[in-house]
């Protein structure tokens, strides 16, 4: 219950201003604290009031010559001044004014339902209060620790739960329920049996989650005949690979005295002991390459150039010559030679000669060269 405290007019008319009450609540102090503080620190300035006998509306208490807290004990103000606080004080409560200008004030003793005004402006305010533990701090601390403890323990149970799942999917990834049985290859013609095979063993009784298509596919690719590898998986235990292999366009008799079979990209795809029929020779001898290299431009040329040729040009075709200056030429079924030089151009050079054999008959033409980019032509 909150009371409102005493207004004395003389004192407010010599201040000439209304001063407002700040409100501070004390605690129950023992008995023992209070007489033992009065000792230490009140005894000299409870004794001044009981000489001057002043109540507590009366005492204005003067500041301290040494510089030090004002000492006021409630239990001595509250014996003398207590019933003159105010009359609409209840007798459970006993309300005190302390107008002061001193700087230092500390309170000892007050009870719990008591109230103090100070109604002058202090630099500081110490209130002694009872000094026994709050009774509730070490509850509280209890239930912080609990608190901290049980959030350690949840994030222990979490990463326990990340863990057991982790290694449930590394068990489950690497059972035999799940290894590859079937293996299915497509598209080998040419292909090396023996890569195929190797292949299929990187794969078959892998783990299906965890299968190294890669390695595969790098072993297929090493053969010369293959273009492209594609593996796909089918759940739960099926593999497909498919092999995309090199279309061979023309070959030539290297050093070696073997034919080199040569792709539209110029790659050597196989190295031939006997000669090949059903490809268009280039004539000339080339360099003794292995499978898988790169032949040189002019041959590359000339497997573009019949990749090129119209359908009623190419049934005429009985040959290409690549020089040692690596100019390109072809030969005809009707022993007409087509001149083309350096294998640029090629296309628009084409054109000129498909355009001049629909006019002519070739039997009756013995040179067309194109080497220049214009048409020559040589009649039998």
């Amino acid at each position: 219950m909150t009371t409102t405290p005493p207004h004395d007019p003389q004192k407010s008319g010599s201040s000439g201003k209304k001063r407002n009450a700040d409100e501070i609540a004390i605690t129950d102090v023992p008995e023992d604290v209070v007489r033992e503080m009065e000792e230490l620190f009140g005894g000299a300035q409870t004794r001044e009031f009981e000489r001057e006998g002043r109540t507590a509306d009366e005492q204005r208490l003067d500041p301290d010559p040494d510089g030090e807290a004002t000492v006021i004990v409630l239990s001595d103000v509250r014996e003398r001044g207590g019933s003159a606080a105010s009359n609409d004080a209840s007798e459970s409560q006993t309300v005190i004014e302390i107008n002061t200008d001193i700087d230092d004030v500390v309170v000892i003793g007050a009870d719990e339902d008591e109230k103090i005004f100070i109604t002058d402006d202090m630099d500081r305010i110490v209130i002694v209060d009872n000094d026994q533990p709050d009774p509730t701090f070490e509850e509280r601390r209890r239930k912080r620790l609990r608190r901290e403890k049980l959030k350690k323990v949840r994030w222990f149970k979490w990463a326990a739960i990340f863990v057991g799942v982790v290694l449930l999917l590394i068990a489950v990834m690497a059972s035999p329920l799940f290894s590859v049985r079937d293996i299915d290859v497509e598209g080998v013609v040419y292909t090396s049996p023996e890569a195929v095979a190797a292949a299929t063993d990187v794969l078959k009784g892998e783990s299906f989650f965890t299968l190294d298509t890669d390695t595969a596919s790098t072993i297929l690719k090493a053969d010369p005949w293959v273009a492209d590898v594609r593996i796909t998986k089918h759940f739960p235990d099926a593999v497909v690979i498919e092999i995309s292999e090199r279309v061979p366009i023309v070959w030539y008799v290297g050093e070696d005295n073997k034919a080199r079979i040569v792709d539209a990209n110029g790659v050597v795809i196989a190295v031939l002991d006997g000669w090949p029929t059903e490809y268009l020779q280039v004539t000339g001898v080339g360099p003794s390459l292995a499978g898988g290299a790169i032949a040189d431009i002019g041959y590359r040329a000339a497997a573009q150039t019949v990749i090129a040729l119209p359908e009623e040009l190419a049934r005429l075709v009985r040959s290409l010559e690549l020089s040692p200056g690596g100019e390109l030429s072809m030969t005809l079924t009707s022993g007409t030679i087509v001149r083309f030089g350096s294998p640029t151009d090629l296309q628009n050079k084409l054109v000129s000669v498909v355009v001049l054999l629909r006019r002519q008959d070739p039997s009756n033409i013995s040179v067309i060269d194109v080497s220049t980019g214009e048409v020559t032509v040589a009649m039998r």
